[in-house]
């Protein structure tokens, strides 16, 4: 493959002030703002958007593979990817739910992302990210997870040939399916701390001078470009799946990072400017743990900002996130869009994650939390009947299984 940057990519913007972040030519990996108090705010990529509008020469579509997520290929950083690299990412089933339906009032369709080749969503953000990454030079990658996003960087990282991703993981991960699949892939796992936060910060210490020498390209959420424009693609598909107008009225989003929230909204924005996604989009819907819920409480307190809380542990590992660095956004998206931020308790979430067994749903504990949302807010009154919700299972439901049974709230 001979990677190379979008031609119709006009500019790097600070997400917190709207100042152009240097990009050197691509040449080096692009992190964190250089203009908002270390360690920088997150970065995001603007597109000549008039240009594509006003291009009719070609497909503005720009150059595909035959499947999967390039075929956005006009409105994503990086071209120049083949089939064996991303053609198995970005193809969601949507289903309308009858029985969900039936049972909540409303016009319910579930989006299940668990076939992706790593089991999950992440698979978008990372493929993106990294791609953007060697594209600009990175040779190299690390991150602190969860789960999820650590398997993903490891496949990715193992599709363009390059040394082991280093993964950092909270210390009961070991021996978890996460760093089993991890290693599957030639990932490098190491372990520290009770969460995503600790892990991360024992990361940057450990390898400080490989990330300030540029040896390694820290590809956490938010701390790149990329992997917020893979996750834009969720938003692409719903558009392409229900049609410019017949957008649900409310997508329900399992909130922990929020690339994915962010990313969705920023595919309707940019659509909207092409003058392909005429009226209002969805309202968008945060759904966290009340275990650990910063957006929640941010959003309902009115700050323009996410504050750091201490997680007391959650069953769903992807909403175990107690700080959220693209805070400011999350909360723009949820107040721009009219949307809300809904806290479920772990007994919900629990029993939803049952129900969609019994219904043969394959979802996460993290999708389960967006049944488990839907329910309250239709019972509170801000779902109301006939409305069309959309909620996003994020995973399958293997990870989850691979549990013997639920760990009690804050046990880890």
């Amino acid at each position: 493959m001979k990677l190379r940057i979008n031609p119709y990519l006009d500019r790097l913007v600070c997400s917190a002030t709207g100042q152009t972040v240097p990009h050197h030519e691509y040449r080096h990996p692009v992190g964190l703002c250089p203009c908002c108090p270390p360690p920088g705010k997150p970065v995001q990529a603007l597109y000549r958007l008039d240009a594509l509008r006003d291009d009719r020469a070609g497909d503005w579509q720009g150059p595909r593979v035959a499947e999967g997520l390039w075929r956005h290929a006009a409105l994503l950083p990086v071209w120049g990817v083949d089939d064996a690299y991303a053609a198995d990412v970005g193809r969601p089933v949507f289903v309308r739910h009858e029985a969900l339906a039936r049972e909540l009032e409303l016009d319910l369709h579930l989006m299940n992302e668990g076939g992706h080749p790593s089991g999950s969503f992440k698979d978008r953000g990372l493929a993106v990210g990294i791609a953007f990454g060697v594209a600009c030079g990175a040779r190299h990658f690390c991150l602190p997870t969860q789960g999820n996003a650590g398997v993903a960087a490891c496949l990715f990282s193992s599709r363009l040939g390059l040394p082991g991703c280093i993964v950092y993981m909270p210390e009961a991960w070991r021996g978890s399916i996460y760093h089993r699949e991890c290693e599957f892939f030639g990932g490098e796992v190491r372990f520290h701390g009770a969460n995503i936060a600790a892990a991360g910060r024992k990361m940057r210490e450990d390898l400080r001078d490989e990330l300030a020498a540029g040896t390694l390209v820290d590809i956490s959420t938010f701390f790149e470009p990329g992997r917020l424009e893979g996750k834009k693609t969720m938003g692409l598909d719903i558009a392409a799946h229900f049609g410019p107008r017949a957008l649900p009225d409310a997508v329900i989003y399992p909130t922990g990072g929020g690339t994915g929230l962010v990313g969705i909204w920023k595919a309707f924005a940019e659509l909207n400017e092409l003058d392909r996604l005429p009226g209002r989009p969805p309202a968008m819907i945060a759904v966290q743990s009340e275990q650990c819920a910063p957006v929640v409480e941010a959003f309902h307190r009115g700050l323009a900002a996410v504050e750091p809380v201490v997680s007391r542990g959650t069953v769903a590992d992807g909403l175990d996130v107690p700080g959220a660095i693209m805070g400011h956004r999350m909360l723009g998206v949820l107040r721009e869009s009219g949307g809300t931020a809904v806290a479920a308790a772990e007994a919900e979430i629990v029993a939803a994650f049952r129900r969609y067994g019994a219904l043969g749903v394959a979802a996460s504990y993290e999708g389960a939390a967006t049944l488990a949302a839907a329910r309250r807010l239709r019972a509170e009154g801000f779902l109301k009947p006939g409305m069309k919700v959309l909620l996003v299972n994020t995973a399958s439901h293997l990870v989850s299984l691979a549990r013997s049974s639920p760990p009690a709230a804050g046990a880890r």
